[in-house]
């Protein structure tokens, strides 16, 4: 859950500084600029699980988590372009975030024994809130120290590319197909 906090929260903040300082819009048009990455949380979030239903959640957590390293990839490199090129990778992205956080808490739900169940729910809690917080911080200091350059939010977007990334690997090696956490090699327990 961190780095996808990290990745989503972190880069939209950034992308709601960027148009301000350099678009000068305002914060209304920033918000409505916006819209396309917001609008698929609904759509991504409602269709993660018709497809965790089918196929559990570790094929959802790849496929959104892929996505959604595509969309902020593509956004990085357009950001400064005109607006309307961003439409796009912003769907991308808002669908990546939205179509993966339910599976990965689900994964994460299967994995935890029922008597673990409230400290496996409190610590998703607090990874995603620990990871909002850094994404923030970090990248909203990357952009607001670059006011009027671009190098900044191009960094914004391409660090959340990245964990997008790393999420993506991390869900291939440690989920298993049913998506839970795979146990260990036989041998592997005692040592």
């Amino acid at each position: 859950g961190r780095p996808l906090t990290l990745g989503f929260s972190g880069g939209l903040f950034g992308m709601s500084l960027f148009p301000q300082d350099t678009r000068h819009f305002d914060v209304l048009r920033t918000g409505v600029a916006l819209l396309p990455q917001m609008a698929m949380a609904v759509i991504g979030s409602t269709l993660s699980g018709r497809g965790m239903a089918r196929h559990g959640p570790r094929p959802v957590m790849l496929v959104g988590l892929l996505v959604g390293t595509l969309g902020l990839a593509v956004l990085a490199a357009l950001v400064t372009g005109p607006y309307w090129e961003t439409v796009v990778p912003l769907v991308a992205t808002g669908f990546g975030m939205s179509f993966t956080m339910p599976a990965a808490t689900a994964a994460a739900m299967e994995a935890a024994s029922s008597e673990r169940s409230g400290v496996a729910s409190g610590l998703i809690s607090a990874a995603r809130q620990v990871g909002g917080v850094i994404g923030v911080a970090l990248l909203g200091t990357l952009v607001a120290n670059q006011r009027h350059a671009t190098g900044g939010v191009h960094a914004a977007i391409a660090i959340p590319a990245g964990a997008f990334l790393a999420g993506a690997g991390l869900t291939a090696l440690a989920v298993g197909r049913s998506g839970t956490r795979r146990p260990p090699p036989r041998g592997a327990a005692g040592k």
